[in-house]
């Protein structure tokens, strides 16, 4: 299967492109349709604490890919999420890398609910 967005192949019957993290599907009529989804890529990580500043920074960048700014303006408010849409073995290879860097971080899974026009509960 190729993602609508980005045009990468990836696996059929994909709910969101592991690439770019488009959903990928199209409702067929105007009416509202709220699906909760088993989806694989439905885990994130949430920073809970963070105790030195610089150090997190630095790691964050490169665990991320955020330039510095977009994590210091995502970190204003703790508890925080900086990567989403991630399958549950990465949310918590991901936070347990975090937390050795000493960033108190949580692997969080959960069902997502998506409405016909491709939003999230986080989104409406």
């Amino acid at each position: 299967m190729i993602c609508l967005k980005c045009r990468a192949e990836i696996e059929d019957l994909s709910m969101y492109c592991p690439n770019c993290g488009a959903p990928q599907f199209t409702p067929k009529h105007d009416e509202e349709i709220v699906l909760e989804l088993n989806d694989p890529m439905k885990s994130k990580v949430v920073i809970m604490e963070i105790t030195n500043m610089t150090s997190a920074l630095s790691t964050l960048k490169n665990i991320t890919g955020l330039s510095i700014a977009e994590i210091r303006n995502a970190l204003k408010e703790l508890p925080a999420v900086l990567m989403d849409h991630l399958s549950e073995e990465d949310a918590l290879l991901k936070a347990t890398e975090l937390c050795t860097a000493g960033i108190k971080a949580e692997a969080v899974s959960g069902s997502v609910s998506i409405n016909d026009h491709g939003e999230t509960d986080e989104e409406r």
